[in-house]
């Protein structure tokens, strides 16, 4: 499984220079479980892996969006 680990390293670090990830940051450890609970599901394809992880930074970035509170625009105080 040597090929395999180094495949998955290879995922990891590849994703998270696209992403501007430190490798040993937390946003990095969080990528790294996800390629391998992909990995022990089924998705054993290096570029495939590599599709499915860059869909669900797209994906977290959109709900990050979401969970913003709308920018307050036009408030005028009756003060």
């Amino acid at each position: 499984m040597p090929d395999e680990l180094e495949m998955l390293a290879r995922v990891c670090r590849t994703a998270c220079k696209e992403e501007a990830l430190p490798l040993n940051s937390r946003q990095a450890q969080t990528l790294a479980s996800h390629v391998l609970k992909l990995f022990l599901n089924g998705l054993t394809g290096e570029e495939e892996l590599l599709s499915a992880e860059r869909n669900r930074m797209k994906r977290q970035v959109h709900v990050d969006a979401l969970k913003q509170p709308p920018a307050r625009q036009g408030l005028v105080s009756n003060s």
